[in-house]
């Protein structure tokens, strides 16, 4: 006996890649509606920060009727002394970059920004549409997925995220038919000092067919990260990453973020275990190239009511467009090789091992 497959993945990932593209479901990848997540304080400095100068009398002429006001009568304002300070006062270079423009919504919708900013947020607010082909003793799926991270700018929040994958294949073994993830996390950033920060973050979450009990499905995917500003175009990057399944428990997080001050255009984030290259187009446009490990643990059963727990591995490399729309929110088109496939149980000593294949995703980050 073997679950029913769903043999409409095309048709459906092409309907919902449309209504992902036209912004529709933007909200309904990534539950994380706990975003009143106390941003760090937008800077104040320069001449647009919303601070007025007392009005001059003359002002009050276009208001006020000239014989209601003795001009002898008019307020005189005292300027405030904190006041004048906040704006006659220019930061330092260094404290002005970073993660006071990463709280800008301005600059966040700026690639020109972004693109040559310091490297504090490891991991950030993602949803997504993947499609990995699969049929016959191939493996392959459609997932919709979300990260359960907080959006760039934000320090800390609760998060939570909800994913499905519909499975494909392989034909030698009877896998469910659906898989799911349900997390519930907490993340904070925070700077220690000018020159040092991190990103932490903890969750909890359920992986399962949800056919029976999901008690091996509980996982527990975090990660501790520290950054270090070696000098104003480079950081250093150096952490953990819990992923907590069953075939690779956890991962060390190293490398560095470069930006080159003479070819502002690019970036190079070459950071184990999710490296990346941008090279931006315009101020709201950037191509990208990156890599990334996929997969995950399932705590499953089988035709025959025996559980197991189901791994699958795989590793991608990654080219995609991005662009940036005025609220700061970024949408991308992603494809990609995938090699190194390997299918496990936990109860089975035999994995099972997959030919290349390619990967297209839908993206939205925050």
């Amino acid at each position: 006996m073997h679950y029913p497959r769903a043999r409409t993945n095309a048709c459906l990932f092409l309907c919902i890649a449309f209504v992902f593209s036209n912004g529709l479901i933007s909200t309904g990848l990534a539950f994380q509606g706990f975003a009143t997540l106390d941003p760090p304080p937008t800077s104040s400095f320069g001449p647009n920060n919303g601070l007025q100068s007392p009005t001059a009398p003359g002002q009050w002429d276009s208001v006020i009727p000239d014989q209601a006001w003795n001009q002898n009568e008019l307020p005189q304002f005292t300027p405030d002394p904190l006041l004048e300070k906040q704006l006659k006062y220019s930061p330092p270079e260094d404290e002005i970059e970073g993660i006071l423009l990463e709280a800008n919504e301005a600059s966040r919708s700026d690639l020109s920004i972004l693109t040559n900013d310091r490297y504090i947020d490891y991991r950030s607010q993602e949803s997504a549409v993947t499609f990995l082909p699969g049929s016959d003793d191939q493996f392959g799926w459609l997932s919709l997925e979300s990260q359960p991270y907080v959006a760039k700018g934000y320090r800390s929040g609760v998060t939570t995220a909800i994913d499905i994958h519909w499975l494909t294949g392989p034909n030698s073994v009877a896998l469910p038919p659906r898989l799911y993830d349900f997390i519930l996390g907490y993340q904070w950033r925070a700077p220690l000092s000018k020159r040092i920060s991190v990103d932490l973050a903890t969750n909890i979450g359920v992986f399962s067919d949800f056919e029976d009990s999901a008690r091996d499905g509980i996982r527990f995917p975090s990660h501790g990260v520290g950054m270090y500003r070696w000098n104003k175009n480079t950081d250093l990057v150096l952490g953990v990453d819990y992923l907590s399944r069953d075939d690779i428990k956890i991962l060390p997080v190293f490398g560095l973020s470069w930006r080159n001050p003479n070819r502002p255009n690019w970036r190079f984030d070459l950071v184990f275990p999710r490296p990346r290259i941008d090279y931006m187009l315009s101020s709201s446009r950037r191509l990208y190239v990156a890599g990334q490990l996929g997969g995950g643990s399932w705590d499953i059963e089988f035709p025959d009511n025996s559980n197991d727990v189901m791994t699958y591995r795989d590793y991608r490399l990654l080219i995609g467009y991005e662009r940036v729309s005025s609220n700061g929110d970024r949408s991308g088109f992603e494809m990609g090789y995938v090699f190194d496939r390997e299918l496990e149980f936990r109860g089975q000593h035999n994995g099972m091992s997959f030919d290349d294949a390619f990967v297209i995703r839908f993206v939205k980050r925050n």
